[in-house]
């Protein structure tokens, strides 16, 4: 698509992305950033019930995708789910891990993570995390996206490889291709 036609569309698009607080928001987020994180290892729990410790369990030495979500969202969250279901076969060979946490852990309890993932036909290798809120309230805070209302949360991917420290912020509306691409960028390979 033309750079000029693909503008076009997003400026369209901006008076029914205001009506949404979070998406006004990410509308105006730069497309990727830098940034340095220093990753909570915080208790959580997993779409099956598990208990975890979610950057010793989940990140340490792993290229890691990461979303924001809520299961009872009913606009950006089940986009960033399907991108996230296509960026899962797009991977191909890579070993990457998604992950999506939820930034309503009061309403997602396990089974309601596992029956959103099912939804968007995630396989083994997409976790979705839960669990208290104080917990997940200090693991957000930590991967800088923490917002007091979940309505309020900006659409966003955090790209990177814990093994190296590197880390790439993008929207919420970044295609599966791009993710693709950091993905490549962060861990040093190309497909």
């Amino acid at each position: 698509m033309p750079k000029t036609i693909g503008f076009a569309l997003l400026l369209a698009a901006l008076p029914a992305l205001a009506q949404h607080e979070h998406h006004a928001i990410a509308a105006t987020t730069p497309a990727v950033t830098a940034v340095k994180l220093d990753i909570a290892d915080t208790p959580v729990i997993d779409q099956t019930g598990t208990a975890r410790h979610f950057y010793s369990d989940l990140v340490k030495d792993r290229v890691v995708v990461m979303n924001f979500i809520f299961t009872t969202c009913t606009t950006i969250c089940p986009t960033m789910g399907a991108t996230f279901s296509r960026v899962q076969r797009l991977l191909g060979d890579r070993n990457v891990s998604l992950i999506s946490v939820s930034v309503d852990p009061a309403t997602d309890t396990p089974q309601r993570l596992d029956a959103w993932s099912k939804k968007l036909d995630a396989r083994p290798g997409w976790t979705l995390v839960t669990g208290d809120k104080p917990e997940i309230d200090r693991l957000l805070k930590s991967l800088g996206v923490f917002t007091p209302s979940r309505e309020t949360h900006t659409p966003t991917f955090l790209i990177g490889d814990a093994r190296t420290g590197r880390w790439q912020r993008a929207s919420g509306f970044t295609s599966p291709a791009t993710i693709i691409s950091l993905i490549d960028q962060v861990s040093g390979s190309s497909k």
